[in-house]
């Protein structure tokens, strides 16, 4: 909002532009004038005229170049006072000395007025008209009254020049107001067509600031500058702070800021600059969210309506972008300087160190002052220039360097060995090469202990072994000697193997006593003397032969924990601890144990050897005579009941038929009973035979189809029992070498189960075949029913003699078939399984020797 009422700057302005306008006219009034009272001067003086009237010419003209002297020097308002007042004053005379006031300087007042209505102001224009009017009220009165002279109305060449002189000037003035007038309306038209192209363009200013206003992607939010009373916001703003315009308008932005102090520092400066450029602020959202954000503020308008317009951008992502990244510094630099590992920072270009964290020292020796400004080919850290280029090549292929193994030249000439890390980082726009390094000195070392460990430890056994241990030790640990013994019953040691200065030894014995084996085999862990031995142990003459002051000595024990050797090792020089050594020794030891333990095995075996043979010889001999035994206890016990079974079946036939027709139903079911249990001790004893058989007789191993032999054997069933519908399927073309007749004992007892035990089973199906795979080198063949089955909860009854899985009542049998199937199988070399449910059928799985190949 501005003021209606224009400064006085302006009314200035405008009045200087119409004395501007006028002064034209004036200056042209006023140079007639100069031109025409000479004229009428002389005009006077040649008609000689009253003296009066020449006098006042006379004075005319004086004023009259008063005021255009004034004119020139810019004294506007002062020449249009002389030209008014004189025009009066002398018009005024003229009458007077006339004596009338009809006369033509009557038209003196009418220009005075003329001009003062030109050239004044509205309260001068009234003095003069006044002034005008009393003047002539005056000299009419007078004239009437008679005060005056006899007027003289002749005309003359003076008279019309003095006239015509006032019609010019009257024509003039009113010329000049004019064109003053004219152009001042062409002026003030053209001043309304910028006006109205003025309005235009504001509108359309104000159209485009409405719509830059509301679609701009910037908070803007504009105040009044009085109290701070929010006015407007745009979108972007509501979109920022998350307030609606319609309940932020109206309010004042205290709520944006985070810190009122923050709010009374901004409002200060404003108060003294007049306007804020990204001025970094802390702001709040309507949810409590913290932004950064970057306030530019601006002051418009003139006088009481002036508003504060403000302009706000969050840079909230990249402030904190920014205190990431300079977290993220800070961070790498606190890592980089207080990291233990060796680290720098080169140039790609040209391996300028610029940047070595400080460490206590470095793997190549140099201090971080010493590297910084200089390459690494002028120090010489690479072992060699194709090493450099070896690095710098996968450096720039993949970008980085993941665990490199080299070597680098320490500052004294010895290459180090060591492995790096290392990565391309951008500083300053330029490519850098982040490095790390960390010394594999002591891990090679221990690399190549453990290498002469396993080669010391996966030698030989026997002698061979104890004498490469003995080496690979002293060489692990750096011994001048190193000795391995036994213990033996007088409180002694045995070598098995000495070396001393990397050279084997023969074998000693020495006693333990006075020595520090001595402490070694009484001790349950190691024992270690860094120095002093001698004097510890003055008695031990190898030591003080060896010059030896140094001595570690490891125990060898049995599985009881008993002592059985010992692990000796000397140095000719002072050493000091060391886990690494003692953990080498230590296994060292278990395995030379371990390996002594065997050696002593090994002896007690051959000791053991030497008469097992002759113990083996007799059992056999005794074990082959209880066989015969009782083979022939077998089958002498199954021939011999034979005759009193055909005797008891016999008598019982006769007595029977002598008895028909006298014998009660009772009686009759008794001699059944004892036929049948006459028939079944049959049966048993024809089992126990072929039992006995099976043990019996020397195997005839021949190629046999198994097929074709299975075919006869279920042919023989079913002409057996006629009547059963069994479906049968057999695999042709197995076929494996074995004795022809206990293969068909084993197909007879394991399809005759397949068909005793499925009767009950209105489509029974029988299988036999051979599985397509092998079972640890077997190939097996299978008999497959769906008849009864039995619970594998008592599989492990299925072979012995006797045990039976289904009742008398169920199924008939002895229970001694599969004992006998299972008795030829383990003659053969095979085996046998079965597997089964109750009610699901049963399968048996079997082999013969798995060196007996199958055909089909």
């Amino acid at each position: 909002m501005s003021d209606t009422s224009p400064p006085e700057s302006t009314r200035q302005l405008a009045a200087e532009l119409i004395e501007k306008r006028y002064s034209r006219g004036l200056r042209s009034l006023l140079l007639m004038l100069l031109v025409g009272l000479p004229v009428v001067m002389l005009l006077s003086l040649a008609q000689q005229s009253n003296p009066v009237q020449l006098l006042l010419a006379g004075v005319a003209l004086v004023l009259t170049g008063l005021g255009y002297l004034l004119l020139q020097r810019g004294h506007y308002q002062w020449t249009s006072h002389v030209l008014v007042f004189s025009l009066i004053g002398l018009s005024s005379a003229g009458m007077l000395a006339y004596g009338s006031p009809r006369s033509a300087l009557l038209l003196g007042f009418v220009g005075a007025v003329i001009a003062a209505g030109m050239t004044q102001g509205k309260r001068e224009l009234v003095v003069a008209v006044t002034v005008s009017a009393l003047a002539l009220g005056l000299l009419c009165w007078a004239e009437v009254s008679g005060l005056l002279a006899t007027p003289d109305f002749k005309v003359n060449l003076r008279f019309w020049a003095v006239n015509v002189l006032l019609l010019i000037g009257i024509a003039v003035s009113v010329y000049t107001s004019r064109q003053v007038v004219l152009r001042a309306l062409r002026e003030q038209h053209a001043e309304l067509r910028r006006r109205e192209a003025a309005e235009d363009r504001l509108r359309i200013s104000e159209d485009r600031f409405s719509r830059i206003f509301r679609s701009s992607p910037a908070a803007i939010i504009v105040q009044a500058l009085e109290d701070m009373t929010v006015l407007d916001v745009n979108p972007a703003f509501e979109r920022m702070y998350g307030y609606s315009r319609e309940e932020f308008i109206g309010g004042t932005d205290r709520l944006l800021w985070r810190d009122t102090e923050e709010r009374k520092a901004f409002q200060r400066h404003m108060a003294a600059a007049g306007r804020a450029i990204n001025l970094p602020l802390q702001a709040q959202a309507k949810d409590g969210r913290r932004l950064h954000v970057l306030l530019s503020t601006e002051i418009e308008g003139m006088g009481q309506g002036r508003i504060v317009v403000s302009t706000i951008t969050d840079v909230t992502v990249e402030t904190e972008a920014r205190q990431a990244a300079r977290q993220s510094a800070e961070l790498f630099s606190k890592a980089f300087d207080s990291s233990p590992i060796d680290m720098a920072i080169t140039r790609v270009s040209d391996g300028t160190y610029i940047a070595v964290n400080a460490i206590e020292e470095r793997l190549n020796g140099y201090t971080a002052a010493e590297l910084l400004g200089r390459t690494s080919v002028e120090v010489s850290v690479w072992r060699d220039e194709a090493e450099r280029q070896k690095f710098l090549d996968s450096l720039r292929t993949h970008g980085r360097v993941e665990s490199m193994e080299t070597q680098m030249r320490h500052k004294n000439g010895s290459l180090i060995d060591c492995r790096m890390w290392a990565v391309i980082v951008e500083i300053g726009g330029e490519p850098c090469v982040l490095s790390s390094a960390v010394s594999i000195s002591d891990q090679k070392r221990r690399e190549a202990q453990l290498i002469d460990m396993a080669k010391g430890l996966s030698a030989e056994t026997g002698d061979a072994f104890f004498r490469s241990v003995v080496q690979h030790l002293g060489k692990a640990i750096a011994a001048d000697l190193v000795i391995v013994g036994e213990t033996t019953a007088n409180h002694s040691v045995s070598s098995l193997a000495m070396v001393q200065d990397g050279v084997l030894q023969p074998n000693i014995t020495y006693s333990l006593t006075g020595t520090p084996c001595d402490s070694v085999v009484s001790a349950s862990d190691m024992c270690v003397y860094g120095e002093g031995l001698q004097e510890l142990f003055p008695q031990d003459q190898i030591l003080i032969d060896g010059g030896f002051h140094a001595y570690l000595g490891v125990a060898l024990r049995d599985q009881d924990g008993s002592p059985i050797g010992i692990v000796n090792a000397c140095w000719r020089k002072p050493q000091a601890a060391s886990s690494d050594r003692d953990a080498l020794a230590q296994i060292f030891g278990s395995r030379i144990s371990a390996e002594l333990v065997r050696l002593r095995r090994d002896r007690e075996i051959l000791r053991l050897n030497e008469t097992l043979e002759q113990r083996v010889n007799e059992r056999t001999d005794q074990l082959r005579a209880t066989n015969a035994e009782l083979e022939s206890f077998g089958y002498s016990v199954s021939h011999d009941l034979q005759s009193p079974l055909r005797s008891i079946e016999g008598f019982s036939v006769l007595l029977a038929r002598r008895l028909k027709g006298r014998l009660s139903e009772e009686e009759e079911r008794l001699f059944d009973r004892v036929r049948m249990n006459v028939v079944r001790m049959h049966e048993l004893i024809n089992d126990l035979l072929a039992l006995a058989r099976a043990s019996k007789g020397k195997l005839v191993l021949e190629q046999v189809d198994l097929s074709a032999m299975a075919e006869q054997v279920v042919a023989q069933l079913r002409q057996r029992d006629p009547q059963r519908r069994v479906q049968v399927s057999i695999q042709g073309g197995v076929s494996t070498l074995c004795d022809s007749k206990f293969a068909r004992i084993i197909l007879e007892n394991l399809l005759g189960n397949a068909w005793k035990y499925s009767r009950d089973k209105a489509d029974a199906t029988i299988d036999f075949g051979a599985l397509p795979g092998r079972e640890g080198g077997r190939k097996m063949l299978f008999v497959r029913d769906n008849g009864a089955g039995f619970d594998m909860a008592y599989a492990g009854s299925l072979f012995k003699p006797f045990h039976r899985l289904h009742h008398e009542n169920e199924f008939e049998g002895s229970g001694i078939g599969l004992a006998t199937v299972h008795r030829i199988l383990e003659r053969h070399g095979g085996t046998i399984r079965g597997e089964s449910a109750e009610g699901a059928g049963a399968c048996f799985y079997f082999s013969f020797d798995p060196q007996f190949g199958f055909a089909g």
